[in-house]
């Protein structure tokens, strides 16, 4: 179920065209069929991979894939026909047209005795191709025809408009056009039929891409995404309990927590009545939250050995494990007197802050770490302002220190800091007004002064302007 729920995924992404996505996506089904024993061969995984080798102009690729498939297949059967397909099909891709034509032929001949409608279409459009690459008008209007009148018949029409836009050589013969029904006529472009179509290879690298099944932000307004082009419901999270529970497991060590905890951490002031009545739907409603408005279902959160954690089957982008891993790098780089891989893995870190931790939330779990992150955060904004000031780029050690005053407004070393960038850009009434306006926080909310050395400062920098 792994493997095939990978592999839909994998001609998901292949239909989107986002092709790297579905290359890592058919890597973790081959993996999947591994560890269960399954032979590739007894798949369609190879077949799908053919084809997206061919989408992407890789014909050598495809058809080592497609050929291996159709050797271990036996005859006859329905599978070794929809390999001979796709194998008709890269074929047509590489230019052996004839040879395309017979296999193709073959291929129609088993679909149409065994009434398999759109595998019929698949094959009278690709032979269209063929004739029309073979100079053979009327057999390749012949098998238009009937691709036309299946894709009408058989509510084809997202496949057909695919077919125009990818062959539009063959639609531009005005018999071909009008063979489509009027609303679908529109569609197609201006070509000039008598102009000879190439092959176009188009070279992308099949390194797959990291695929990221489950993001979890809390550094800031909590965001939970599966694909970012398909949010989840509006409403997946109608119970805000089960939403913190998710980022409390998230944010915690392993991407896990025991039953007990998580219970003294939500319920600790209910009796064991209300834990029995409320916990198990909780977590489920977690589960369907997750899966909500996806096209397929995956169980990320599973109980083993009395702890909640996320399954490990399934790769995640937790923000607070990315700003912890940047704050460790930083850290590293600046023991190592590597300052400016520092103040990169800084940069870095401060994109992933967008906010107080679970900004609306106010357990106490998230008082404790949202106190932690704000230490970092205003840490890692003093030592980028101040290498800033090292270099004299003023203008972004003040816009970082005034990010540190919106956070911590007495830091009187901070407001010396942002006097210090206006005097250096000759900004004498600046300086003034930064004064001020420390001197008036300062009385109003602790009822003191700037200390000496903060107006000794303030003096000098007046003075030197």
């Amino acid at each position: 179920v792994r493997a095939e729920s990978f592999e839909t995924y994998g001609n998901l992404y292949r239909e989107r065209g986002d092709l790297e996505r579905a290359t890592e996506y058919y890597e973790r089904a081959a993996r999947a069929c591994d560890e269960a024993g399954i032979s590739l061969d007894l798949t369609e995984l190879f077949e799908e991979r053919a084809l997206l080798n061919l989408k992407i102009g890789d014909f050598v690729s495809a058809r080592t894939l497609i050929d291996r498939l159709i050797d271990a297949r036996p005859t006859e059967t329905r599978g070794y026909f929809t390999a001979s397909l796709t194998r008709g099909r890269i074929k047509l891709a590489q230019g052996e047209f004839a040879s395309a034509r017979d296999e193709l032929l073959v291929a129609l001949d088993y679909f149409r005795a065994h009434s398999l409608y759109y595998y019929q279409a698949q094959s009278c459009m690709a032979l269209a191709a063929c004739f029309l690459q073979l100079q053979q008008e009327p057999a390749m209007m012949e098998h238009l025809r009937r691709a036309v009148e299946l894709a009408v018949r058989f509510d084809l029409e997202f496949w057909l408009k695919r077919e125009i836009s990818g062959n539009p050589h063959i639609f531009a013969f005005e018999d071909a056009a009008e063979l489509l029904p009027a609303d679908l006529r529109a569609t197609i472009g201006t070509i000039d039929p008598t102009t000879k179509p190439t092959m176009r290879l188009v070279k992308v690298g099949l390194a797959p891409k990291v695929v990221t099944d489950l993001s979890i932000n809390v550094l800031g307004p909590v965001e939970i995404v599966r694909d970012p082009t398909r949010p989840l419901a509006a409403d997946a999270w109608t119970t805000r309990r089960a939403r913190d529970i998710l980022c409390f497991i998230a944010s915690r060590r392993h991407r896990r927590a025991s039953k007990d905890t998580i219970i003294d951490m939500f319920w600790g002031d209910s009796d064991h009545e209300a834990v029995e009545k409320n916990f198990h739907p909780t977590v489920s409603h977690i589960r369907k939250a997750l899966n909500s408005n996806q096209p397929l279902k995956q169980n990320f959160l599973i109980y083993r050995d009395g702890d909640y954690q996320l399954s490990q089957e399934f790769s995640y982008r937790i923000d607070v494990e990315e700003f912890d891993a940047l704050l460790k790098t930083g850290e590293d780089a600046r023991r190592s007197r590597r300052f400016e891989d520092c103040n990169e893995a800084y940069e870095s870190a401060l994109t992933l802050y967008r906010g107080e931790f679970m900004q609306g939330s106010y357990e106490s779990w998230v008082e404790e770490q949202r106190t932690y992150y704000r230490e970092q955060y205003l840490r890692i904004l003093e030592t980028l302002a101040k290498a800033a000031q090292k270099t004299e780029d003023w203008q972004r050690s003040m816009l970082l220190a005034k990010r540190i005053l919106h956070e911590d407004q007495f830091r009187e070393d901070i407001h010396c800091m942002v006097m210090k960038a206006h005097a250096a850009l000759g900004n004498r009434g600046a300086v003034k007004d930064q004064f001020e306006a420390l001197k008036e926080v300062l009385h109003r909310e602790l009822g003191v002064e700037p200390s000496k050395d903060t107006k000794r400062l303030y003096q000098e920098l007046v003075n030197s302007v």
